[in-house]
């Protein structure tokens, strides 16, 4: 038996992040082949054009990234407190303001498709873009309904052990994207508009993939219209805000430097900065696909008050984007005039700037994860403020400031050079927060990774108060209930209670070993008792099968009176018992 064991938080990250950016990967690639396609068979205009959109798209989905983000995280909240009504009416209510939102904004831009392509750049030297611009833009709003609710139901699946379907749904939206695209230049020989439709028409497939979820009645997210919490809406904006205001950002950035590009004489330097832009489209999933998954196990750590848990996740995660994000960046470098080829053809002075744009972009890619994975991280710690703060100056706020400050010594180049400058940049301001935070709560604890957690000293209990363990052997369960014992015996607990939370650990552990240890597998279960004032909880976890014991116990308890007599006492000496199956995991809660 080990103390403090991280195996499952660090396999759950794992596990969580592999599904997430296999399907943001999809996902992606969808979008990189429309590029592709769009830059090898209609032009130079056509992929300029979609150039211009691009930063658009990250706009459209913006109400829909902070509800969705902000939503789920709320969820995650709900279910570990055990209000199983209250998070799947948040669910629906993300869903109708998701799709409600989409509708609004498709009609807007059907409406002033053309002020918004001459805002997004298509004017001056680029005028000639107009057309291309606007069909692109309409192709691709037709289908927004459809990708805000694919976006909005891909960040719940995950929560409610469905990995492989959105897994499946992504694969679906990209395949569907290239067969689409390769019949419009092939078979009808289309333009922009046509490429954005058939955009359009993949996710709607995907939308049909996604909504077999429903099927099974046993869901932890399911619709529920009569109960809808119109006043959690603040509650899911507010959380969703520092992804939103990212995106905001990431708009504004592209628009000025779309114009500020468009301003110069330099051939192609739209076509090159796209470039930039598309190797951030495909890659930048394996930094956030990571940053996401941090941001959804510290909410749920956090609702715990699980300092040394969120240590473990938060050093994972560092290591984890050195490792990938780093070799990612120097393979990116080594084949940029390859991955730029893909997009230029024919044109040696912008395939040469573009090559340049992506060797730069995997220079900061590290960098820009340790910053995204910081600022998710303090979203799910509750930093709202400082999480939206880092995420303006990362995507628009440093990276703009430095583009023009550098523009009038190396010209286009800038636009590309400031993406590395930006992230150091931001990594020392970083720093400079963590010094001032932990300064002012009056901490310096030792380690960096300590330090940088930035949690206040009455955030968990000491260290006295709680009991943290893990098993992974059947003959571990006794030593794990004479650790709970003589952990109630040295904080002075009465007798009873003594003999209910030690009977709780060894019946709880004993099934879960019994009933949900796999042939083959490295199964485990942590357990963590507490002393909050005058109350233990104890919290077992394991990541073995889907198993609810006090559901399983409700559904035997008349037919069979004697069925798991242990788990029947346990259930009746204690104050409260709370199951709850997030993220593949199984959580049990005992408040006694």
């Amino acid at each position: 038996m080990k103390d403090e064991g991280n195996r499952i938080i660090r396999n759950t990250f794992f596990i969580s992040y592999f599904a997430t950016i296999v399907s943001s990967l999809a996902f992606s690639i969808g979008g990189v082949v429309d590029g592709v396609i769009i830059g090898q068979c209609l032009g130079l205009d056509s992929i300029s054009a979609f150039a211009l959109v691009s930063p658009v798209t990250i706009l459209l989905s913006l109400f829909t990234v902070m509800v969705s983000v902000g939503g789920r995280n709320r969820l995650v909240r709900l279910v570990g407190s055990g209000e199983l009504d209250r998070a799947r009416g948040v669910f629906t209510l993300s869903m109708i303001l998701s799709v409600g939102s989409a509708i609004l904004i498709t009609i807007m831009i059907l409406l002033f498709r053309t002020p918004v392509a001459v805002l997004l750049g298509a004017t001056g030297n680029s005028a000639r873009l107009l057309d291309k611009t606007r069909g692109y833009l309409l192709g691709y709003v037709i289908g927004l309904p459809a990708m805000n609710a694919t976006w909005t139901l891909r960040g719940y699946m995950g929560v409610d052990n469905n990995r492989t379907l959105t897994v499946t749904s992504a694969f679906v939206v990209t395949v569907s994207d290239i067969l689409l695209d390769l019949f419009v230049v092939f078979v009808i020989h289309g333009d922009t508009f046509e490429m954005g439709l058939a955009t359009s028409v993949s996710y709607y497939i995907s939308l049909l993939v996604l909504m077999t979820h429903f099927r099974r009645k046993e869901r932890l997210i399911r619709f529920t219209f009569r109960r809808i919490p119109w006043n959690e809406t603040g509650a899911i904006l507010w959380k969703g805000l520092p992804n939103g205001a990212g995106r905001v950002a990431n708009t504004i950035r592209g628009v000025l430097i779309n114009r500020l590009l468009a301003a110069s004489a330099v051939t192609g330097c739209i076509a090159a900065y796209s470039v930039h832009r598309q190797a951030d489209s495909l890659l930048n999933c394996l930094i956030i696909g990571m940053a996401d998954v941090v941001a959804v196990i510290t909410t749920l750590l956090a609702g715990e008050e699980n300092r040394p848990m969120i240590k473990r996740l938060f050093k994972t995660s560092f290591i984890a984007n050195l490792a990938i994000s780093g070799s990612t960046a120097a393979v990116l470098f080594l084949i940029a005039p390859f991955f730029a080829s893909l997009f230029i053809k024919g044109d040696p002075l912008t395939l040469e700037n573009a090559t340049g744009a992506v060797r730069f972009y995997a220079i900061g890619m590290p960098f820009y994860g340790m910053n995204i994975i910081y600022q998710c991280y303090l979203e799910g710690i509750g930093r709202n403020r400082m999480a939206m703060a880092f995420s303006i100056m990362r995507e628009a706020g440093i990276l703009v400031l430095s583009t023009y400050a550098l523009f009038p010594a190396i010209g286009v180049r800038a636009t590309w050079v400031s993406f590395p400058v930006t992230q150091l940049i931001l990594l020392f301001i970083t720093a400079g927060y963590i010094a001032v935070v932990n300064r002012r709560l009056g901490m310096q604890p030792e380690g960096f990774f300590n330090r940088v957690l930035l949690l206040p000293r009455d955030f968990d209990v000491p260290d006295e108060d709680r009991l943290d363990k893990t098993i992974t052997t059947k003959e571990e369960v006794i030593e794990l209930s004479g650790a709970a014992w003589d952990f109630c015996e040295a904080h002075g607990c009465d007798k009873r209670r003594m003999y209910a939370i030690s009977l709780a650990v060894e019946e709880m552990a004993f099934n879960t070993v019994q009933e949900g240890f796999r042939p083959g597998k490295h199964n485990s279960i942590d357990m963590r008792i507490i002393k909050k004032g005058d109350e233990y909880i104890v919290r077992i976890r394991d990541d073995c099968l889907i198993f609810d014991p006090v559901k399983q116990l409700k559904l035997y308890s008349d037919e069979v009176p004697m069925h798991h007599m242990g788990l029947r006492l346990v259930i009746s000496m204690a104050k409260d018992v709370q199951y709850t199956a997030a993220l593949r995991l199984n959580n049990l809660v005992v408040r006694v």
